[in-house]
């Protein structure tokens, strides 16, 4: 590739080179504070996530907190995906430009990146950032550069941080979910806009994953900015280049089974006959999907991996504005039917429960402190038998507190020893975070 070209890239990527200030969003995402920590270390950091989501940004805004000199690349478009091209970058970037820290965004795309910065990691003073929107591919990195590298995923927005981003001056308070006392005191200082709260789950639910759709209000806009630039162009484009997609229409429809049906088990066989095609098909498919972070699985809960392993799962788009926007629905389709279908989808974490009987508990929470169960009843009524699975799991596995997710009751009742806490969806939404925080890897 001409290399007068790649420069001038370089210098449109970088105008800070030219003395041009760089325009950075002040709003940080949560993910900011947990990087912070590995700044001052040697380690390379990795950001993954799903597309539009704000990783080039939060790059953005790593660089700027940098000392010296800091070079950015984006590696998206095809004519840029090559080794040369990668490697032409970084010797001008550290040659030419005296860079002491490299962010290369999409560098997934680039064969043997891994190996490349492997060699630039161990031969040169410099701090590496890269991003990607495909985990697979990064994950593959752990083997070449192992304990150079730290991976950090960027999730689709929180409602904090979907409300933070609408109102930069707002603060959500500190809570823990299944501490009633510090929820209470929430509860009393957030009261007062419960209706805009209420308001705005529904927004969240619409349109709330991304960025750049949190002040677009035109129905149109948000569901081609999903379905277009977001999902078909991760199951036409990114998937099939990283794997040998042979029926990307069959991604399509299985992905949009996945948001028609999202918080429901499923079965590899049953799909597999509800499509037409072979099982193995299906589960290759479904494991694409993941690592582009389009849905997630959940196992049911036991104490045995071997056992979770062999249970049926959930499967969950992984948030329901994209599958408002592949539906095709409008706000007036967001019913209470769908509503509670989609608030489990908001709160699924790594677990849910199922016994024998077929009772069920839609989310377990691993934390230090020992098991959180969570159902989630995102109705207008609340009936004493909604604690009956709850009451059943906490029996079983001797747990002391459990949450019972609502649309609008807060309150706590003790049951034979064992406190519910009844949330509003609004309320736990502003603490709650089923996501595990820190690295995924190194």
């Amino acid at each position: 590739m001409d290399k007068d070209y790649l420069i001038r890239l370089i210098q449109e990527y970088n105008p800070q080179i030219r003395g041009v200030p760089v325009s950075v969003p002040v709003t940080r995402r949560d993910l900011y504070a947990e990087i912070e920590p590995w700044l001052a270390r040697k380690q390379a950091i990795a950001i993954v996530g799903l597309r539009r989501i704000g990783k080039t940004t939060l790059m953005r805004q790593l660089m700027a907190g940098q000392s010296g000199t800091s070079v950015f690349f984006s590696f998206d478009e095809e004519e840029v995906q090559k080794k040369e091209v990668l490697v032409f970058v970084l010797d001008y970037a550290i040659v030419t430009l005296h860079a002491t820290s490299l962010f290369l965004d999409e560098i997934q795309y680039v064969d043997d990146w891994e190996g490349i910065l492997k060699r630039y990691y161990d031969q040169k003073a410099i701090k590496f950032f890269v991003s990607g929107s495909e985990s697979l591919e990064i994950s593959r990195a752990k083997a070449a550069l192992a304990g150079r590298l730290v991976t950090f995923r960027l999730h689709p927005l929180s409602f904090r941080e979907y409300l933070r981003l609408k109102n930069p001056g707002f603060t959500a308070g500190s809570a823990v979910i299944h501490d009633f006392a510090s929820m209470e005191q929430l509860y009393h200082q957030s009261v007062t806009q419960k209706e805009l709260f209420e308001h705005e789950v529904i927004e969240y639910l619409y349109k709330g994953a991304f960025p750049e759709l949190v002040h677009e209000e035109d129905s149109t806009i948000i569901r081609k900015y999903i379905h277009d630039l977001v999902v078909r162009k991760i199951i036409y484009r990114d998937i099939p280049a990283m794997f040998d997609i042979r029926r990307p229409d069959l991604l399509f429809e299985l992905f949009r089974y996945a948001c028609s049906t999202s918080s429901q088990m499923f079965d590899i066989q049953n799909l597999a006959r509800h499509f037409s095609v072979h099982a193995e098909t299906v589960a290759n498919y479904l494991w694409y999907l993941r690592s582009a972070f389009l849905v997630s699985i959940a196992e049911s809960y036991s104490k045995s991996p071997a056992t979770r392993a062999r249970r049926n799962k959930k499967l969950y788009v992984t948030h329901p504005a994209i599958a408002c926007a592949v539906l095709g629905y409008s706000r007036q389709n967001i019913i209470e039917q769908v509503q509670g279908q989609f608030a489990e989808t908001l709160f699924a974490g790594q677990f849910f429960w199922r016994d024998p009987k077929k009772h069920e508990v839609d989310v377990v929470l691993e934390r230090p402190e020992g098991l959180v169960p969570m159902e989630i009843k995102y109705q207008n009524s609340i009936v004493p038998s909604d604690n009956k699975n709850l009451l059943l799991f906490m029996e079983e596995f001797d747990i002391r507190t459990g949450i019972l997710i609502t649309k609008d009751r807060f309150d706590k009742k003790t049951v034979d020893g064992r406190e519910i806490l009844y949330l509003p969806a609004w309320l736990a939404l502003l603490v709650q975070d089923t996501r595990e925080p820190g690295p995924v890897q190194e």
